[in-house]
């Protein structure tokens, strides 16, 4: 299967094959290796079916990710269009990260809630916040504030989200 190929035509309303190309990948690492290039095409469609197809993999073997963790990281850093934003904001809490690598990841997606006119990525950013501090305890503060001042600013997406996240934090 030509995942690239699978993966292009229509428009960024439709999800296209990307259950095809979940099925096909499976728990196989050359498979996702390959599903991994194909996150940089040229083309938007593309990037976000990619992006949705790693995500959906991922949520039953996120082993998986590891191997890709610094390109993900890279890609986290760089990536402009909000279908790719939201997926990798998902993918962050299923790899193991240093503190300091928390830390970045923190400060990306920060500066994501700060500067994003999408709703999803907002609060998929804030979910992975949670999610990271669980892991590393010392951003339950941050994200705290982060969370009250989404509380009384956001859309009702996010101040549903922040509501809930503040009462499990």
């Amino acid at each position: 299967m030509d995942i690239r190929e699978v993966l292009s035509g229509g428009d960024l309303r439709s999800v296209g094959h990307v259950d095809e190309v979940v099925t096909f990948v499976g728990n196989d690492p050359d498979r996702f290796s390959e599903l991994m290039t194909v996150l940089t095409d040229d083309r938007p469609v593309v990037r976000m079916r990619s992006a949705d197809a790693m995500e959906k993999v991922t949520r039953h073997y996120p082993a998986l990710l590891q191997a890709h963790q610094a390109s993900l990281f890279e890609q986290l850093q760089i990536a402009t269009q909000q279908e790719v934003r939201w997926h990798l904001a998902q993918l962050m809490p299923r790899m193991t990260w240093t503190e300091e690598e928390a830390s970045d990841i923190v400060r990306v997606l920060t500066d994501w809630i700060d500067t994003e006119t999408s709703t999803i990525v907002i609060v998929n950013a804030l979910q992975t916040m949670f999610d990271l501090s669980a892991m590393h305890p010392r951003f339950r503060d941050e994200l705290k504030a982060l969370l009250e001042t989404q509380l009384a600013a956001g859309s009702p997406a996010v101040k549903s989200r922040a509501k809930k996240l503040l009462h499990k934090l």
